[in-house]
């Protein structure tokens, strides 16, 4: 039996951690909320149409869905009229039926974090390569919540009520391809990734009445909120180099 010393290499990568860090942002989740709801409002529809209290949400429903929402940042529901009266043009001013009823959908400048065993941070979560398979970034994810308002617009208030009722029971349920978890596409470090995107409390939803001056103009219009919980996604940039692992002790033969 003899006894030697040995020393030997094993090869391994090196990561640095060069200190630069680009996160995902929320213009792509507003984006998505906002198309998830015009899909929803699109959906609603009504079949006697002949009835007096049905005729002006027999218009929402023929309107094309483009129409049906839009998203931004206004005052108030009468800000918001004037600003859609603008941009519809001198036709739609004309005749008044044409603008409502419509919604808008805001969101709170306010973002949170999510507690919980189901929206825990998880760091080291993934890595982007290049081309050469080679990572250049580590990747962490965090759930993001975030409110967001819709402001529904009508000329009569049994049109205000069943537009807000039609939301609201639409997200009640789960039957048939009603998703309330769905995706959207962003970008991070120069690559392209998709994010999950939650409705949350769908049950807890409840209308508020909106700020209008009932002496000025015959607009009725109420708000819901709903929260949101999205993925968001940290890159950690990093640069790796091939290096080697020592390794000493003794062979016996």
């Amino acid at each position: 039996m003899q006894l030697d010393d040995a020393f030997f290499e094993i090869p391994c990568d090196v990561v640095t951690f060069d200190g630069k860090v680009e996160h995902t942002e929320l213009t792509d989740i507003d984006r998505a909320v906002a198309a998830f709801f015009q899909n929803v409002l699109d959906s609603l529809v009504v079949t006697d149409t002949k009835r007096r209290e049905n005729s002006e949400f027999s218009r929402f429903v023929g309107r094309d869905k483009s129409r049906k929402i839009y998203y931004g940042n206004f005052n108030d529901p009468v800000s918001f009229l004037s600003k859609l009266t603008a941009k519809l043009g001198d036709k739609v001013k004309a005749n008044r039926n044409e603008l409502l009823p419509v919604c808008y959908i805001t969101r709170d400048p306010v973002i949170g974090f999510v507690d919980g065993a189901e929206y825990v941070d998880i760091a080291d979560y993934g890595e982007l390569a290049n081309e050469q398979g080679q990572p250049y970034a580590v990747i962490n994810k965090s759930f993001v919540a975030l409110t967001y308002r819709i402001n529904a617009l009508a000329w009569n208030q049994s049109t205000l009520s069943r537009l807000a009722l039609g939301l609201m029971v639409w997200l009640r349920h789960t039957k048939g391809k009603r998703k309330h978890v769905f995706r959207a596409k962003t970008m991070l470090a120069g690559a392209e990734m998709e994010i999950s995107i939650e409705i949350r409390g769908r049950k807890d939803a409840m209308t508020e009445p909106a700020e209008v001056d009932h002496e000025n103009t015959r607009l009725f219009a109420s708000s819901i909120s709903f929260e949101v919980i999205a993925e968001v996604y940290e890159a950690e940039s990093i640069t790796v180099r091939q290096g080697a692992i020592g390794v000493g002790g003794r062979v016996i033969e």
